[in-house]
């Protein structure tokens, strides 16, 4: 798994690609403390090129979830495919994620 860190003003995106895999948990932990270190709480996690999601994959991106609220931050999931969005209702995290269509939208929803 690949994870792309970048700004847009104050939110951190954090671009996915690949098995998002309890082996590739750690890459993405990493790039989210790093932000956290810098002073950094909102972030749009982008599920584009998610291919692969298993149980740590969807953990983790709970506790980000988590750590953003214990923050005072926000975090937005973007462009998960139809498998990913099914593998959300079947978890109900669907229900607690504040999942957008486009990158657009989720970096909108922080206006």
């Amino acid at each position: 798994m690949k994870v792309t860190t970048t700004q847009n003003g104050d939110v951190t995106v954090l671009e996915v690609a690949g098995e998002f895999t309890w082996d590739a948990v750690a890459r993405f932990t990493e790039a989210a403390d790093r932000a956290f270190a810098g002073g950094h709480r909102d972030f749009v996690v982008d599920l584009r090129n998610v291919e692969i999601i298993d149980s740590a994959g969807l953990e983790t991106l709970t506790a980000l979830q988590r750590r953003c609220e214990e923050q005072l931050g926000m975090v937005r999931f973007c462009g998960p495919d139809a498998d990913l969005r099914k593998i959300f209702e079947l978890t109900r995290l669907d229900r607690s994620l504040m999942v957008h269509e486009q990158m657009e939208e989720a970096l909108g929803s922080f206006a």
